[in-house]
């Protein structure tokens, strides 16, 4: 039986997921049957020390005991991801908050069937793919400054130390450039089909050129040009309106549930 979109796009972030806690050379992992555990070596409770469940039959309550012993073994706090409007998920965030992980950030899963139409670049506005290592400082230097105003913590940008990474199969990752300089990202990883849109941003001072729908676009075409017949994305409340006029549409909302590291007042 064919998987659904919101299967497929599921599975894509925590494949993804993967290979971005793989950038990290100290981040270590956990791969299951039924579930992924990543903890980077950042120890934000939300960003960076992430569970997920891979197989919807897979009982909640062994969820929660296997994540809280991997990120308890390591005095990590964590999140858990669950789908709001999935059946699948109610019973998994009803037996999270049961046990205490509660609800701390949603965001909305936005899909695109299709091709992302290209819109003419601005003077002095350029999109070019990275094919070189080296040029990865940039892509997170540009991440960093870009999710400042969302809360994220520069240090979560920094850990990803591998360049080559950025260059392996069936990833592809872009820079904006203003003037000659980077100013935008985007990045696209594939599976079962999915373009998975990831780490989309642009500088403060870049904005209103056009280059957050410019890269994602551009992330989509590589996408759809490595096989895949959809794209999918997380969506901040900065994309949100640029992914809506771009055409994608939102099948579910991701809701995180934060569960405290051992010892913590609110564990």
């Amino acid at each position: 039986m064919a998987e659904s979109t919101a299967t497929r796009a599921h599975l894509n972030l925590v494949a993804s997921s993967r290979r971005l806690f793989e950038l990290d050379p100290a981040a270590e992992l956990e791969a299951g049957a039924s579930w992924l555990f990543g903890a980077g070596s950042y120890d934000h409770p939300s960003i960076t020390n992430t569970a997920f469940r891979t197989d919807d039959d897979l009982d909640p309550a062994e969820l929660i005991d296997r994540a809280r012993a991997f990120f308890g073994a390591r005095g990590r706090g964590f999140c858990i991801w669950t789908r709001d409007g999935v059946d699948a998920d109610r019973e998994l965030a009803a037996a999270c908050e049961a046990e205490g992980i509660v609800p701390v950030y949603e965001m909305p899963e936005m899909v695109l069937d299709g091709a992302a139409e290209e819109l003419p670049l601005g003077d002095g506005v350029a999109i070019r793919r990275i094919d070189d290592a080296a040029q990865a400082s940039a892509y997170w230097r540009i991440a960093g400054a870009s999710y400042a105003e969302l809360g994220f913590p520069p240090e979560v940008f920094t850990q990803y130390t591998d360049g080559d990474g950025l260059l392996g199969e069936g990833i592809v990752a872009f820079l904006g450039e203003v003037a000659g300089e980077p100013a935008a990202i985007a990045m696209t990883i594939v599976t079962d089909a999915v373009a998975g849109i990831y780490w989309v941003g642009s500088l403060p001072s870049a904005r209103g050129r056009g280059l957050g729908r410019a890269v994602t676009t551009a992330a989509t075409t590589a996408g759809l040009d490595l096989g895949a017949d959809i794209a999918s994305l997380q969506a901040s409340p900065l994309g949100r309106p640029i992914y809506e006029a771009m055409g994608f549409r939102t099948i579910y909302r991701y809701r995180l549930l934060a569960c405290p590291p051992p010892g913590s007042p609110m564990a």
